[in-house]
């Protein structure tokens, strides 16, 4: 059996720390590219100032277009960004709490009395952000580590082992 490193972390996923995750998920791992969202802002003022001018000139075909483009560009922004936050009370994830337990080549994470083993070998990549360390397991399931939670070591402690188990590709930072 292997001896913990003295590092033990809590993390209570509360509606913040899973929106703030969601939103950087969006925007750092899934690259949604701040030029998308310009385009939907534009697109969402051209549909209103379409509305006045389709009222007034009927122009409604223009107003069909912008519409059209407005549901097909908004679609992917509104499951991202504003559907997350509608959703969080119904998911699993509401009141959810995990503890994270590092030790030298593996980390528990407990969940209702249920322990699992992670490997860092076998991590995906690490994000580390201002406010949490997102370990992804694979593209699409991340583990996430609140700075706010630990019960023993740092997060200083914990950046430093984890960059001493992982490949320095696959550890990256970001400051906001």
């Amino acid at each position: 059996m292997e001896h913990a490193m003295d590092i033990i972390n809590t993390t209570n996923y509360d509606k913040d720390t899973v929106l703030r995750f969601q939103r950087f998920n969006a925007r750092f791992v899934k690259r949604i590219p701040w030029s998308t969202q310009a385009l939907f802002a534009f697109l969402t003022l051209s549909v209103l100032v379409g509305v006045f001018f389709a009222v007034c000139g009927r122009a409604w075909l223009y107003l069909g277009i912008l519409v059209l483009a407005l549901y097909v560009f908004g679609r992917r922004f509104y499951a991202i960004f504003i559907a997350p936050e509608k959703k969080f009370e119904q998911s699993s994830f509401a009141g959810l709490s995990q503890r994270y337990v590092f030790l030298k080549n593996c980390f528990t994470v407990c969940v209702d009395g249920k322990e699992e083993r992670a490997y860092y070998n076998r991590l995906f990549e690490i994000w580390e952000t201002p406010d949490a360390f997102y370990l992804y397991a694979n593209a699409r399931q991340a583990y996430i580590v609140s700075k706010a939670g630990f019960e023993q070591g740092t997060a200083e402690a914990l950046a430093k082992h984890l960059r001493a188990r992982v490949e320095a590709k696959k550890y990256k930072a970001v400051k906001r």
